[in-house]
């Protein structure tokens, strides 16, 4: 076998591979909603499936017959299953959790495949290189091209190939590429012509078995993710959206998700009957701040805050930070949100909402983060310590942070500790430096008039007065507002969130109410 064939299928391969983690990623991080560990687990059971492919690679070198070719046969073939594999496990993983078991328990899913796709390289360096003077730095070239391979696997993968292929597409161009050069390399050690035409023979059919299967294996895949065994109550999504930075769907009846976790719903009604994603607390800002001239949102999800906050007659420039494209899709699919997307007011910014704010000298008169769980990965770098600073450098004179602590005590605690005035309302806290004044009479006159694409947000004859939406009438078992005084005296038990504990990730998971 040529040196420049084994550095090619080591180059190959190593891309592949990591090709296929990058998905494999994104597929049980979705099933786990973007839990903080789902990473560690899945690249621990990736590796150690890689070390047990290539333990029992080792094993079969030290028993195998010394003849090159024949063997490179089969390692060929050894490629040419893990391809198969790699294809099969978003799939099967998917109808695991659609069947009810929990995604941690896929695990050994993803093992068994990182097995046969770890396999594959130890084989080629035993059997692809003479065992004369120059072994050693025929293999030292052979590990370089999968070094490479392996890097420019990852990158193209994450940063380039998830943003334009959909993850069944995807997997199908990885799986004939690894069938590809597995035959390449059956091609290469062949001696026969038999053999030659057996090996294009499997290709062909390889290639016509996962384009042809794609569409049985692939389709409801993200609702089985997402829905586990109530898929089938729930149906198809209207949308599933791919990006690199992650993937949101939308159900069909204007539910949005993020990388399998809950956004909101596409609703600007705020009556109690219709309100199913309380976006009374979006109109809440005119409560509390008298002019909301200039505000800053750090998060889109399903747009629903953006059309509220869009047309307060009060607002002048709505600057709007989203991390993810995909969600501005969904919103421009939403009938009811989309017009807000080429409001006037509005500045869309791709961008991440703390370097933004690391980057920009303006200040605010409402920074608004109405931001995912607190247990999720990531969600430490909205609710520490370090960027509530930030928001608080980033505020006008009579200026508010106000944002959603979904309910952590560790999350309340902290605004209360780094805000001289704090107030919740629900699971939202508003903080501030100067005293905080609920205004109700303000809020209903506004409300009144509220208008969103030309028509009231009230119904005829429904007075904001008369519905009184601002009073106390409990939530989740405690009170719907709570003063700083009281949240500081309720969490004394609970940590201060920093960059460095991310406490809500990992430990602190107190909720109130």
């Amino acid at each position: 076998m040529r040196l420049l064939v084994a550095v090619l299928v080591a180059t190959l391969g190593g891309c592949l591979a990591l090709s296929h983690e990058v998905l494999w990623v994104r597929v049980y991080s979705f099933a786990t909603e973007g839990a903080p560990d789902a990473f560690g687990f899945l690249l621990a059971t990736y590796l150690a499936g890689l070390a047990g492919g290539s333990l029992l690679a080792g094993r079969y070198c030290r028993s195998a017959a010394a003849e090159r070719s024949g063997q490179l046969y089969r390692v060929g073939w050894v490629i040419f299953a893990g391809a198969l594999a790699a294809f099969l496990v978003a799939p099967a993983v998917a109808h695991l959790v659609g069947r009810g078991v929990e995604p941690a328990s896929t695990l050994p899913v993803f093992a068994l495949a990182s097995a046969c796709l770890g396999a594959g390289f130890p084989l080629l360096c035993h059997f692809g290189i003479r065992a004369d003077e120059l072994a050693g730095a025929r293999l030292s070239y052979v590990y370089v091209g999968n070094i490479v391979g392996s890097t420019l696997g990852s990158l193209v993968t994450g940063l380039v190939l998830l943003d334009v292929l959909p993850l069944r597409e995807l997997n199908v161009a990885l799986a004939i590429a690894g069938a590809a050069l597995g035959v390449m390399l059956m091609l290469s050690a062949s001696t026969t012509a038999r053999s030659r035409v057996l090996s294009c023979a499997l290709l062909a059919a390889a290639v016509v078995s996962f384009v042809g299967s794609a569409r049985a294996l692939y389709d409801d895949l993200y609702e089985k993710l997402l829905y586990g065994e109530e898929h089938s109550e729930h149906g198809r999504f209207a949308h599933v959206i791919e990006r690199r930075e992650g993937v949101v769907t939308v159900s069909r009846s204007g539910t949005v998700y993020g990388g399998g976790s809950y956004e909101g719903i596409a609703n600007v009604s705020p009556l109690p009957e219709k309100d199913e994603n309380r976006v009374l607390r979006a109109y809440l800002v005119s409560a509390f701040h008298p002019r909301p001239r200039d505000i800053l949102m750090i998060g889109l999800g399903s747009g629903s805050w953006l059309q509220v906050l869009a047309n307060d007659p009060d607002v002048e420039h709505l600057t709007v930070v989203e991390i993810n494209p995909a969600f501005i899709e969904a919103a421009r699919r939403a009938p009811v949100v989309a017009s807000a997307l080429d409001n006037p007011k509005v500045e869309l910014l791709i961008d991440d909402g703390r370097r933004y704010l690391g980057r920009t000298a303006r200040r605010f008169d409402v920074i608004v983060e109405n931001t995912i769980v607190h247990w999720r990965s990531h969600a430490s770098l909205l609710l520490s310590r370090e960027m509530l600073d930030l928001c608080r450098r980033h505020l006008k004179q009579g200026g508010a942070l106000y944002y959603n602590t979904t309910m952590s005590t560790a999350a309340q605690k902290t605004g209360a500790t780094v805000f001289p005035h704090a107030l919740r309302y629900q699971n939202m806290l508003i903080a501030s430096d100067d005293p905080i004044t609920i205004d109700p009479a303000r809020f209903e006159e506004k409300l009144d008039a509220w208008q969103i694409d030309g028509r009231p947000v009230l119904p005829a004859g429904s007075r904001a007065a008369q519905l009184d939406l601002l009073k106390e009438q409990g939530w989740r078992g405690g009170p719907t507002w709570e003063s700083r005084a009281s949240i500081l005296r309720r969490t004394q038990g609970d940590p201060i969130i920093t960059d460095d504990n991310m406490a809500t990730e990992w430990w602190a998971f107190d909720t109130y109410p």
